[in-house]
């Protein structure tokens, strides 16, 4: 049984198993598309697909799951395959050339060379087209790329068109970049939320709520990103203990190290949205006590009586202003604003809704 069947983190919809039929028909026939694009609604698990994927196609059994190259290639690891992502906020022309050297090298071990391009959505106008040149020349028959994003509207459509494309359904649960411990910020936000609603406005102690609450969030997101740091720790243990040469390990630590920024950028931003989303939530239910809503109406029902006696004096239109706030806010993560000052701007008008 090849480890394309054992995919837990898909979904048990009809596309994902076409989906799995047409790889494993490819890598049984020896008819691997040069070039694929893989999108969804979660890069890291698109990376681990991706991974599986390329461990199948060099595998001397299709993905047993077992061997050396199955092992080294699924932890990222292996001579034959090079995953290229973002340093910084896009992919470069700079990354572009990293793949296209690596695919130009010939191989130490038999098999295909196979290059993973994450968060391909990241490519400027140069990469781009750089690309779509070695997409429509590639070196040799034995180059596969494996290309992957979240967003495929945005990719240059002259690349999709050279792709085979495959759209996969995940199990969210199954991806640790996307846990939280929403009881964590529900319990910050609620306690943080009802107290300067309570302090409507007053001057004094009442005025450092905000900032308070603000610092307390943010610790609380950066104490909850640790585990990617654990993750960072493990993987490096995992490359220091492959056997790979001394020039692979030095690669591999540098994308690890660029794959852990990213990984923890993303989750702070995840953890923001989240925390907007309580927000909102908080707002919406306001808005519908006064507009008569009865307790099974609310989003937190558990709020319905503070709401109540609390927010006689609050104003709709002021309401409005700061759901508008919120929302602003949310885009404004894509531009790596400084949340803690977003925070406080948001936590200062709740405390003065009145």
């Amino acid at each position: 049984m090849s480890i394309l069947d054992n995919v837990d983190f898909l979904t048990d919809e009809k596309r994902n198993n076409i989906n799995i039929k047409i790889l494993k028909q490819a890598v049984e026939g020896g008819n691997v598309s040069h070039a694929n694009l893989f999108y969804g609604n979660s890069m890291n698990l698109l990376s681990k697909l991706a991974l599986f994927y390329s461990a199948s196609i060099n595998c001397n059994n299709s993905g047993c799951g077992t061997c050396s190259i199955c092992s080294n290639t699924l932890k990222g690891i292996y001579s034959n395959v090079l995953v290229v992502e973002a340093m910084g906020s896009t992919l470069r022309i700079e990354e572009v050339f990293e793949l296209q050297r690596f695919m130009n090298v010939s191989s130490y071990v038999p098999g295909k060379k196979i290059c993973v391009i994450k968060e391909v959505e990241l490519m400027n106008d140069e990469a781009s087209n750089r690309l779509l040149k070695t997409l429509e020349e590639p070196p040799d028959k034995d180059c596969v790329f494996i290309l992957l994003t979240e967003d495929i509207s945005v990719i240059l459509p002259t690349i999709v068109s050279r792709c085979t494309v495959f759209k996969w359904d995940f199990n969210l649960e199954k991806d640790e970049d996307l846990k939280f411990d929403n009881r964590q910020l529900d319990d910050i936000l609620n306690k943080g939320i009802k107290s300067i609603i309570k302090s409507e406005g007053s001057k004094g102690t009442g005025n450092s709520l905000p900032l308070h609450l603000s610092v307390d969030l943010i610790n609380r997101l950066n104490k909850m990103a640790e585990k990617i740091k654990i993750w960072r720790n493990g993987e490096l243990n995992k490359i220091k203990d492959s056997g790979a040469a001394g020039s692979d390990i030095k690669k591999y630590k540098k994308i690890l190290e660029s794959s852990c920024k990213r990984k923890l950028n993303k989750f702070l931003n995840l953890g923001m949205n989240k925390v907007f989303d309580i927000m909102s939530a908080w707002l919406e239910d306001i808005m519908a006590v006064k507009a008569g809503a009865s307790e099974d109406g609310l989003n937190y029902r558990k709020n319905y009586f503070f709401i109540i006696e609390n927010t006689s004096n609050v104003k709709i239109d002021k309401i409005f202003k700061l759901l508008e706030t919120v929302e602003k806010n949310r885009i404004y993560l894509k531009y790596s604003i400084y949340k803690e000052l977003a925070l406080d701007n948001i936590f200062l008008q709740f405390q003065n809704l009145s």
